[in-house]
């Protein structure tokens, strides 16, 4: 299983100065979580750092980056948009159920573009993480596709191939739409950190349903160090 890398390791991953590395975690730019005092880091969640950097941000309709707001977990993900079982057996049918949902929830515009833009994404890095689970996403954020920036959550209790075998099955299932870079960044920082302690993982795995999983993450969120609470303020690219 993949092991975290401390902050040395990270910043050298990344050619960055180990301080600079350090700021950008606390402030929600750069994925990774606090243990024991530490920052550690992820190298699939730097990946994924890596290559949002490197793709280009699309803003075509909707509201400007700058007034994108940095709003709490509450407003972004609601517990219609959970789904506890889903009836799915591999990634395609991971993708096509939980788009699906949010399409009939209204969320999105375009089903089948935003079917194809999650599996070219998981073709080109997967987004599954060795703790079981997946933090999927559309390369391009494209807001004229969704009238509004969400996170929804399926869960596999079985779990699913969804990356490669060494990796294991994945059981929880995060698709994240928001509105651009920075936001995209600071909620994959505080979804790896609330899945990272086994307990709180566990307990989103055993919940009984829909309620009983968003209460979880609410509390969590709740618990969010505060270098990573949403501050309710604009969000910049």
């Amino acid at each position: 299983m993949e092991s975290y890398m401390t902050a040395k390791e990270a910043a050298e991953y990344l050619k960055l100065a180990e301080r600079t590395l350090v700021r950008l975690a606390h402030e929600g730019k750069i994925p990774g979580v606090k243990i024991g005092g530490q920052w550690r880091f992820r190298r699939a969640l730097l990946d994924e750092y890596l290559d949002t950097l490197a793709s280009e941000s699309v803003v075509s309709a909707g509201a400007a980056p700058n007034q994108v707001i940095d709003a709490p977990l509450d407003e972004i993900l609601t517990v219609n948009q959970i789904q506890p079982e889903l009836d799915a057996n591999d990634r395609d049918e991971v993708i096509h159920s939980m788009v699906s949902h949010v399409t009939k929830l209204g969320m999105v515009k375009d089903q089948a573009w935003l079917e194809a833009a999650l599996a070219a994404r998981e073709r080109l890095v997967p987004t599954a993480v060795p703790e079981g689970v997946a933090f999927m996403h559309a390369r391009r954020r494209a807001a004229d596709k969704f009238p509004k920036q969400f996170i929804t959550l399926g869960r596999s209790t079985d779990g699913i191939e969804f990356a490669s075998p060494d990796m294991g099955k994945t059981n929880l299932f995060f698709l994240l739409a928001l509105r651009n870079d920075a936001l995209h960044l600071r909620w994959l920082s505080r979804l790896a950190w609330i899945v990272r302690h086994p307990g709180r993982l566990a307990r989103l795995l055993e919940a009984e349903n829909a309620e009983a999983i968003h209460k979880t993450l609410l509390e969590a969120a709740a618990n969010l160090p505060a270098s990573l609470r949403p501050t309710g303020q604009s969000a910049g690219r």
